[in-house]
């Protein structure tokens, strides 16, 4: 009679153990949602659950990067409602499960993209007047708008793509692809920005872009498909490293590098949306960027899979990528000479989803 208790508990507790990590998408529905699946060790990904965002998404396309992003310590997950202009917080609960903090205005129109630095979130708002505006943080993942914290782009209307901090947060940089020029930023103790530096891309149509482990910025070029590196001052002056490197391709639009410093060198990826291939580059230590397959196809997906949004697991040894065409989310374990074999494929994701992060 007593080996009961003991015996439910055992079996309770292999049933609800933590997974490795886990992935959220973005479904960017009318009645938005946030899709999870647990991560296990060997990269394979179950479906864990749809959480209502209470928002609205635009239920097209949003043409960013980071329209949904995990705070860096796992606690909050933010996501952007494109529809009803507007940003609800999750809070991260164990086996990829969410739990709804709040939601708030996105301060502008459209917005499209997140950023996470300590306890500042910025928002990109991409309708015209496109504008940038922060929120602190709160310690149950709620935001609170910072007032005059609104900051335009070069233009009114410059199809922005994304905001990203630095790694250090006191740098923003925003793509325009219509300008094709990356604005920075400089964002004080405050939270408030100084800006924009309106500065050239190196090629046309930046779109996607990360830092590395070096703080070197990696930026995809969508009309050219090509990929470029650049230095970074910290007053946010930008200098050409590799300049525009084709990845021969179709659309380049998502970037995503690692940081592993067990490999031989870092990594990054790019999705090529229109060609439905994989490029991957090896980033140099000075930030020079070279291709790791010399006709740019690190993984050739099925045809018109329409390649999205990526994101790389915290230990580096997962790549994922969304499928908007297809309607899943793939899974590849990384080499430690960046060649990528697929562990993963779910089906079922909507064809709105646009946005995606992960650990």
């Amino acid at each position: 009679m007593r080996t009961w208790p003991l015996l439910f508990v055992f079996l309770s507790a292999l049933c609800f153990a933590e997974t490795s990590g886990a992935i959220f998408v973005n479904t960017n529905q009318t009645a938005n949602q946030v899709w999870s699946y647990s991560r296990a060790s060997d990269g394979t990904l179950t479906f864990a659950g749809a959480f209502d965002t209470q928002g609205k998404g635009s239920a097209s396309d949003l043409g960013s990067q980071n329209a949904v992003i995990l705070s860096p310590n796992r606690k909050f997950l933010f996501v952007v409602n494109a529809g009803s202009n507007e940003i609800t917080s999750f809070a991260v609960q164990p086996n990829a499960q969410l739990s709804f903090v709040s939601k708030v205005s996105s301060g502008g129109k459209a917005p499209i993209s997140l950023t996470v630095s300590r306890k500042l979130l910025y928002v990109l708002n991409s309708a015209s007047p496109a504008r940038i505006n922060a929120f602190t943080i709160g310690p149950t993942g709620a935001l609170t708008p910072i007032a005059g914290s609104a900051r335009r782009l070069s233009v009114s209307n410059p199809e922005p793509a994304q905001v990203q901090f630095s790694n250090n947060g006191a740098l923003l940089v925003v793509a325009e692809r219509i300008t094709s020029k990356l604005d920075t930023y400089t964002v004080a103790a405050n939270g408030l920005a100084t800006g924009p530096n309106v500065q050239n891309s190196s090629g046309t149509g930046p779109f996607g872009f990360a830092f590395d482990s070096a703080g070197h910025l990696i930026v995809s070029e969508v009309r050219a498909s090509a990929v470029s590196s650049y230095n970074v001052s910290s007053s946010g002056t930008i200098g050409v490293i590799t300049g525009s490197l084709l990845d021969f391709g179709q659309s380049a639009c998502w970037i995503a590098n690692t940081a592993n410093p067990g490999f031989p060198a870092q990594y990054s990826y790019t999705t090529n949306t229109g060609s439905s291939t994989i490029s991957g580059f090896t980033i140099a230590s000075d930030g020079s960027l070279s291709l790791l397959n010399a006709d740019g196809k690190t993984f050739v997906l099925p045809d018109h899979s329409d390649p999205l949004d990526e994101v790389i697991s915290d230990d580096n040894n997962y790549l994922y990528v969304l499928e908007g065409t297809y309607g899943g989310v793939v899974g590849f374990s990384i080499a430690s000479d960046g060649s990528l074999t697929q562990v993963t494929a779910i089906l079922g994701t909507p064809s709105t989803s646009y946005g995606m992060a992960g650990y």
